[in-house]
């Protein structure tokens, strides 16, 4: 679907909830700012400044704004592209991967942490079981330190022995 009509997945996500939310087909709201181009004016100061220096959109940018040229950053970046200025770095293409350790078994790594929420706040450790994601112990104290990450450590561990699970590696940010 997304395809046939050139949007995204979510979007037809979104129209989707939204339809069957107040039972009508989703309209754009025509009160919107519309969507302006680049002058010819502005293409021939890019292309002029681009022959000049050779560098990438955001430098020329900033090139641009000394010049009294006010042209966003994008505008200028698609305008490259579309002359075929620039290449795409792959590396700047392919999806970030967050850190995630996930074992298959329960009690094969332990994840602990430390969390504030603000200076008023005490501090938080949570004890969970990465494959699990249960969460075997915690508690909130004035200080983060040592001992109360042991103490709560070893709660976790009767925990675990309760449900016949032996902790095998246990993971902090801290090492």
């Amino acid at each position: 679907m997304a395809e046939i009509y050139d949007i995204t997945r979510r979007r037809v996500q979104q129209l989707v909830k939204e339809y069957r939310k107040t039972g009508d087909v989703p309209k754009l709201r025509k009160n919107r700012r519309p969507r302006t181009y680049l002058t010819k004016e502005e293409k021939e100061m890019i292309d002029k400044v681009w022959n000049e220096t050779k560098r990438g959109a955001r430098l020329l940018y900033h090139e641009l704004r000394t010049r009294g040229y006010k042209i966003p950053y994008n505008k200028i970046h698609a305008y490259l592209k579309q002359t075929g200025r620039t290449r795409p770095n792959p590396r700047k293409q392919k999806k970030r991967k967050r850190c995630r350790y996930e074992r298959e078994h329960s009690g094969s790594l332990l994840h602990g942490d430390w969390h504030r929420t603000t200076e008023n706040h005490p501090y938080a450790i949570v004890w969970l079981d990465d494959a699990s994601r249960k969460i075997l112990s915690g508690g909130e104290y004035n200080n983060a330190t040592a001992e109360h990450s042991i103490e709560t450590f070893r709660k976790a561990q009767s925990e675990a022995l309760g449900y016949n699970v032996v902790i095998r590696e246990v993971n902090t940010d801290r090492g």
